[in-house]
């Protein structure tokens, strides 16, 4: 969304899209949902800040890393059932705020109708305002982050600031393109979201048991091993011979961390491996069969109805639409 206004909102369909949901992030999401829900992201650039909101549709899997040159605060405005940070061992739901440092690992399950509003903020000036409003922050926290809960007091001055800006963004009011009004309003989201992160860092989530850490590892494991199979025949007997457990076992860390299960995981990372290829592969014949071979899919007809299932749109509309942006 840079290069846009100062101020902006789109709903998006394509889940790829959400990789902007955070400015200057560096991550892949990836669609956990059986089926294509709209989404929302929305920005407003003030001088030295940035705000993202983003109004998630479908539950996705987010991986990667946040702002190398910034300190990144993610406020959970709406988390019905319960959210995953496996970056910091943790489980959630709305109340919750995620501390990054600069470059600091991001890998969250999001469910559907999760909401977030995040502030990135460049180093130096997260470090002046630190300096000036909470110089006794603890150093470990300061260097590898952390998730924590946010009081009612300071979720309630959060969440109303956080409403009016929407506010504004919906009624397209100009108020937001003028220079004064947004340095006024990055004065009001630094106090706010550090208020929040001072008190939140009193009041840390603990990090999940000893089982359920043993449970995180496993399927950090599982992962790791099929971001590294992606292109090769991988079967659920392979998974269960690398993570030492049962068919059902397999199953069931995988349903209960993600929500889906790991034969469904790998066709929906596959499928995201072709849509990403095919927003950058030439526009010529054969390529949408080629991309697919390439990423698993031998049979065509079962793949585009896969991929129409998941996005929304047959691969050919998608080598269509990137060709013409």
């Amino acid at each position: 969304m840079d290069g846009l206004p100062p101020a902006v909102s789109q709903q998006v369909l394509d889940p790829e899209a959400l990789a902007a949901a955070i400015r200057n992030a560096n991550f892949q999401p990836c669609q956990l949902s059986a089926r294509p829900l709209p989404s929302r992201i929305a920005r407003v650039i003030c001088p030295r800040v940035c705000l993202d909101f983003a109004s998630l549709g479908p539950a996705m899997l987010f991986s990667g890393s946040m702002p190398k040159d910034c300190y990144t605060l993610v406020f959970v405005t709406d988390c019905q059932r319960k959210g995953r940070s496996f970056n910091f061992a943790t489980e959630h739901n709305d109340g919750y705020m995620g501390f990054f440092p600069p470059g600091g690992i991001l890998d969250a399950y999001t469910p559907e109708g999760y909401g977030n509003a995040t502030l990135t903020i460049p180093s130096t000036v997260f470090l002046n305002a630190i300096e000036r409003s909470f110089p006794e922050i603890p150093e470990g926290i300061l260097q590898r982050g952390a998730g924590m809960r946010i009081g009612a007091a300071e979720q309630n001055r959060l969440r109303g600031l956080l409403s009016a800006v929407m506010a504004v963004i919906d009624d397209q009011a100009a108020a937001l393109v003028d220079g004064l009004a947004r340095k006024h309003l990055e004065h009001e989201l630094l106090d706010a979201f550090l208020l929040a992160l001072r008190g939140g860092c009193g009041s840390l989530v603990p990090q999940t048991g000893l089982r359920i850490e043993g449970r995180l590892r496993r399927l950090r494991q599982a992962r790791e091993y099929l971001s590294n199979h992606l292109h090769e025949p991988v079967s659920l007997a392979d998974l269960c011979d690398e993570l030492s457990l049962s068919r059902r076992g397999v199953e069931l860390l995988f349903q209960d961390l993600l929500g889906i299960g790991p034969s469904a995981f790998i066709r929906h990372q596959r499928l995201h491996g072709v849509r990403r290829a095919l927003t950058s592969a030439p526009r010529v014949a054969g390529v949408v069969k080629e991309t697919a071979f390439a990423w698993g899919f031998w049979h065509m007809g079962h793949f585009s109805q896969e991929y129409r299932s998941l996005f929304g749109e047959s691969p050919g509309a998608t080598l269509s639409r990137q060709a013409m942006s």
